[in-house]
């Protein structure tokens, strides 16, 4: 009978050790931050419960789980597993209008959008000079969405990063893409653990991107809901199809010319839904050879 008290003990002491861990990750960054201990508190005890909760909850019943938006559509690598590597063909280079972007958060605002939502697709955000605001306009049409940014770390700095956490930014996920370590990376990980995580490219698997990066020729039978669960919006405001068509091949609609939820309802896109979802990957040339699961990408 002693065993199960044991193993009960060490689950406790487990899940009190974890509790610990995430209290002290709050308020090194608290500190950091500067922030009031009250009111930054109720902002992290909200943004968990709507990571937690409300974010699985948009797909039963919106569909729409998380957003992409590229705000700009430049980036400042060419990493070898990225479609900006010189040895793939160019694409038209730009940025987003800004009446664009905010007539996308008015939409999403309509249908009480809390799913996750990044400024991102292909380009690098922090090249966009407009973030903060663009941010500040995103938090304030939609205060329960969570917002989260990828980025390569290479603009950033810590005035940027304070800026950006204040006008509504909720988590950063900063890639190294040089083989060594980075001075300000691992200050900002240490610093504010509990809105950063800092990783390397060697981390993370590399995936084909519809079978184009690798060649892999890879051919997966099983349902991809990713169509049916993410808003991919490129820096021209084409809806498409996922944030694997960098070329922009499957554009589902332009937001400049119609209305967002409208595209996102149309018989077009749920043509590419629906053998999508029944595993028929083969019958939509930028899928047949893609390698990526396809769960809801919360």
């Amino acid at each position: 009978m002693a065993k199960p008290a044991a193993g009960s003990r060490i689950i406790l002491e487990n899940k009190l050790m974890k509790l610990y861990r995430k209290l002290r990750d709050i308020e090194i960054s608290r500190q950091f931050l500067g922030g009031n201990l009250i009111e930054y508190y109720l902002r992290v005890t909200m943004t968990s419960i709507i990571k937690k909760y409300f974010v699985k909850m948009q797909y039963p019943y919106h569909s729409i789980a998380s957003v992409n938006i590229e705000t700009t559509g430049y980036c400042n690598r060419k990493c070898y597993f990225c479609f900006f590597h010189d040895r793939f063909p160019k694409r038209k280079q730009g940025i987003m209008e800004e009446t664009t972007y905010k007539n996308i958060i008015d939409e999403l605002s309509k249908i009480n959008f809390c799913g996750r939502l990044s400024p991102h697709s292909y380009g690098e955000p922090l090249l966009d000079k407009r973030l903060p605001a663009l941010m500040e306009y995103t938090k304030k049409k939609l205060p329960n969405c969570y917002t989260q940014i990828m980025t390569n770390g290479d603009f950033l700095t810590a005035q940027l990063f304070k800026q950006l956490i204040a006008k509504g930014v909720d988590h950063f996920i900063i890639t190294n893409y040089d083989d060594e370590e980075k001075a300000f990376l691992t200050f900002i990980s240490e610093h504010c653990p509990w809105h950063v995580r800092v990783r390397s490219y060697k981390d993370f698997i590399t995936v084909d991107r519809a079978g184009k990066i690798l060649n892999r020729k890879s051919q997966l039978h099983e349902p991809c809901l990713r169509p049916s669960s993410q808003l991919v919006i490129n820096w021209k405001g084409d809806v498409i199809l996922c944030c694997n068509d960098f070329y922009g091949e499957y554009v589902m609609g332009n937001v400049n010319d119609g209305n967002l939820l409208d595209i996102w309802n149309s018989a077009k896109f749920d043509y590419y839904r629906n053998n999508l979802i029944k595993g028929q990957r083969s019958s939509i040339p930028i899928c047949h050879h893609c390698d990526i699961e396809g769960g809801i990408p919360w």
